[in-house]
């Protein structure tokens, strides 16, 4: 890693750099950095699935997964530092507890935006994703949590899960829709436990491993924990559940008047808090608690929520499922 290292300390100048451009910048790149957060997406993916399309929903929830679940495991493998973590000069206008390489805004908007770009298919739309890519970029080394090569790199990773997403959600469906429920559900679940088992394998030559003394200012850090990759499988295996238990049971039209669509993205956000909360309550603390919590809540956003908005009228059941680019990979 010493190729790394000495990119490092070149990097520091430019960023120190930044840094030094009037305050009235912070607050504007540090609203703009969230809109490269796997956490941004997820929130919004409720909205798209139950009042907009779902079909759209379920692509780019994949794809926000595959990006976010591959930059988790990057991390580990690379074990970088952060800018602020091995240089003073560096303020932490953002504090981070994981590794720095490669960028997971970088990567995971990257992916996601351009996931929308493709599905929008119009040239203004993959200018306005490249616009804000490079802002969060910018964003994200201005905040003193990331060099210009961890952006660099989660951009290339990014566009990389973007064109297999692209290239595999086609064949993925078809096989998908092609075995019996039980066998998805199955499925569903070894693909999850990968995940977990990818991130271990990821931390097992680091095996002993503690923070350089060089790393002062990173705190009380643990940034070999595996919690983000616990919480992502669990959403994979209670989104790919739900949307396969969803298609047997009938799919649903996610149109109608805009009350109706009002009035489920409440009820359905306000169960999902009353879920989240009652989790914590009832769920051991630690990974099978936190695999389980988001499972359930994953599930009640594809499966328990359309099936309660369809018996109180606010939803009504499709004759035909999504065709097309926009044809939901769980269907």
């Amino acid at each position: 890693m010493d190729f790394l290292d000495d990119l490092h300390l070149a990097e520091l100048g430019p960023i120190a750099w930044l840094q030094s451009w009037p305050d009235a910048v912070r607050p504007v790149l540090e609203l703009v950095s969230v809109l490269g957060t796997d956490t941004f997406f997820l929130l919004c993916l409720p909205l798209l699935y139950w009042c907009v399309d779902p079909a759209l929903a379920l692509r780019l929830g994949f794809t926000v997964l595959a990006a976010a679940t591959t930059n988790a495991i990057g991390k580990l493998a690379a074990h970088q530092p952060r800018p602020y973590w091995i240089d003073p000069r560096i303020h932490a206008f953002s504090v981070e507890g994981a590794f720095g390489l490669p960028s997971g805004h970088a990567q995971i908007g990257t992916a996601a935006l351009g996931r929308l770009a493709a599905a929008v298919a119009r040239p203004w739309a993959w200018w306005t994703a490249g616009v804000i890519v490079v802002l969060v970029c910018l964003s994200r080394v201005y905040l003193g949590v990331h060099f210009i090569s961890d952006v660099v790199a989660g951009v290339l990773l990014g566009l990389l899960v973007l064109v297999l997403v692209r290239r595999l959600e086609r064949p993925a469906t078809a096989w998908w829709r092609g075995q019996r429920l039980r066998v998805q559900l199955a499925a569903s679940a070894v693909l999850s436990g990968a995940m977990i088992g990818g991130a271990m394998l990821a931390n097992a030559p680091y095996a002993g491993w503690t923070v350089p003394p060089g790393w002062g200012a990173a705190g009380t850090i643990d940034p070999e924990s595996l919690d983000t990759v616990v919480s992502l499988a669990g959403v994979l295996l209670g989104t790919l559940a739900g949307a396969s238990i969803m298609y047997r049971l009938g799919w649903f039209d996610a149109g109608g008047p805009l009350g109706a669509r009002a009035g489920r993205w409440a009820i359905g956000t306000v169960v999902a808090v009353l879920i989240w909360y009652a989790e914590r309550e009832v769920l051991p603390e630690g990974p099978v608690g936190t695999y389980a919590g988001y499972a359930v809540l994953a599930l009640w956003v594809q499966v328990g929520a359309p099936v309660l908005f369809i018996r109180l009228g606010l939803m009504s059941r499709s004759a035909k499922e999504p065709r097309g680019d926009r044809a939901g990979a769980g269907h």
